[in-house]
């Protein structure tokens, strides 16, 4: 009787048919045998390699059928074989099945179907057999193969994208199957999977902010959940304010203002001023170049594709079609360039992020330049410190845009000055006369009954003197020494003498 050995050493010395004939032989002496059964998986494992090497599909298949009947084996006593075959069979699938042929979703379907019996452990096999099925990308079962493969099956490798010899980097095979299953979910238009798949899709944008695309398809596969346009900017929108540096978020919201020429055209406008690598933003000058065509901008379309061009000529790309139609039209040569924005993209897509926040009416009270925040008031007894983009100083009037966050804290979305209005509960212009003993660096400001308090600073900005008569704008603030809210003076509008 023949010994694993003997087998595998026949394989490799070319003698794969004898080397089956062999096992298959010990099989009939010796049926209940473990190693006869793992003899005989050795010589399948071979000859698979033969049917990939001469692309024999029905052979393959019909190796995999006999490899099922061999029932004393089991994948924990057995992962080297496994693994081995799934090689094999991951190997055929990269060699010999075309993504674009008629019968490769067949043949994928019916090799899924060998395999689905089976519960593999992680290992090099098995990720090579993700990585040669996600190309397939057209195929129907892809969203079903991934679940069976089990996405919690990755290893610390298939994070890592491959540098090929030129230096160009491809990406892993994580964020590969990731997309291919968002890719999946999107065409099988499935609410309750999308639902569930999403979790996980956070969960690796998360854990790897570095892979730009998932992020891209989790806006995606939300929109889908949307029945239209308003009801898929509820869902996405406070998912773009978390990533409004990305230019994919934009990329992502302007298909959703297909039909707001302006607000489309912005968000394309603000993807391409994200700071981000120029390889990944040909899509976007594509459909930025095409708007400005449309509304004959030529100068600015010409800006776009002279950037795709030059950078897929620089990757060693090949032009895009569109671009390549654009580049012999005669109007490309009449123009020159123009890299500027003709609109306030900014203060748009701005705008779309404020979509559902609350709005308010700001008061600056105090500036802590050590720690760049400014202290407003926003409300009746209602106060934050926020940074702000703008340097602003005591009294500033601001139309603000917030949202809390997970935990209750205020973040504001939108900051601008605007004018002071008259109906503040919280804020008010009032006259009075200023109330100052001798040796006091602080003052009240006293208007019929009432009286506010006018703190140092302004004391000594403005020179007040007792008895002074003054206009001032004054605000509802907290004092953290009372623990009480009081009313303060912010700033001295106009000196009356």
């Amino acid at each position: 009787m023949a010994t694993i050995r003997d087998i595998t050493t026949m394989c490799k010395a070319g003698q794969v048919q004898e080397a089956y004939e062999l096992a298959k032989a010990d099989m009939e002496q010796s049926p209940d045998e473990v190693w006869v059964h793992r003899e005989v998986a050795w010589a399948l494992n071979y000859l698979m390699k033969e049917d990939a090497d001469t692309n024999n599909y029905q052979s393959l298949i019909d190796h995999l059928d006999e490899l099922k009947e061999l029932d004393l084996l089991s994948i924990p006593d057995d992962n080297i074989l496994f693994d081995n075959v799934l090689f094999k069979v991951a190997g055929f699938i990269k060699q010999n099945l075309i993504p674009t042929d008629v019968d490769t979703p067949a043949k994928l379907s019916t090799l899924y179907c060998k395999l689905k019996e089976y519960i593999f452990e992680p290992s090099k096999g098995y990720s090579f057999l993700l990585q040669s099925v996600i190309k397939c990308s057209a195929w129907g079962e892809m969203a079903d193969f991934i679940d069976w493969w089990n996405l919690g099956n990755l290893t610390a490798e298939d994070y890592t994208p491959f540098r090929m010899d030129n230096g160009r980097e491809i990406m892993s095979v994580a964020e590969r199957a990731f997309i291919a299953q968002s890719k999946a979910l999107l065409l099988l238009n499935d609410p309750g999977r999308i639902e569930e798949f999403l979790p996980k899709l956070d969960e690796l944008m998360n854990a790897h902010p570095e892979m730009t695309y998932p992020g891209y398809f989790y806006g995606k596969l939300l929109l889908s959940l949307g029945s239209n346009p308003d009801e898929a900017l509820k869902v996405v929108v406070p998912f773009a304010r978390k990533k409004s540096t990305e230019f994919w978020v934009w990329q992502l919201l302007s298909d959703v203002f297909t039909n707001e020429p302006d607000k489309q055209l912005a968000c394309l406008l603000r993807a391409v001023h994200c700071k981000t690598q120029e390889n990944f933003l040909g899509k976007v000058r594509i459909k930025l170049a095409a708007l400005f065509i449309q509304r004959n901008m030529y100068d600015y379309a010409k800006f776009q594709i002279d950037k795709v061009t030059q950078c897929y000529l620089s990757q060693g790309w090949h032009v895009p079609h569109e671009i390549d139609m654009w580049i012999h039209q005669s109007w490309i040569n009449e123009v020159s360039p123009n890299g500027g924005s003709p609109i306030d993209y900014e203060s748009i897509t701005n705008d779309i992020l404020c979509e559902g926040t609350e709005e308010a009416i700001a008061i600056v009270t105090f500036v802590d330049q050590k720690a760049k925040k400014a202290h407003m008031v926003y409300g009746m007894e209602k106060k934050m410190a926020h940074k702000l983009r703008f340097n602003v100083g005591p009294g500033a009037v601001l139309k603000i845009n917030y949202i809390l966050d997970g935990d209750g804290r205020i973040k504001i979305l939108n900051a601008g000055r605007t004018a002071f209005p008259t109906d503040l509960p919280y804020a008010k212009v009032v006259e009075g006369t200023i109330k100052k003993r001798e040796g006091w660096n602080y003052a009240f400001m006293h208007s019929g009954n009432d009286k506010c308090f006018v703190p140092p600073t302004v004391v000594a900005k403005y020179n007040l003197d007792d008895g002074q008569e003054v206009q001032c704008l004054i605000v509802y603030d907290y004092d953290k020494n009372k623990q009480t809210w009081n009313w303060v003076c912010l700033s001295i509008n106009d000196k009356k003498a």
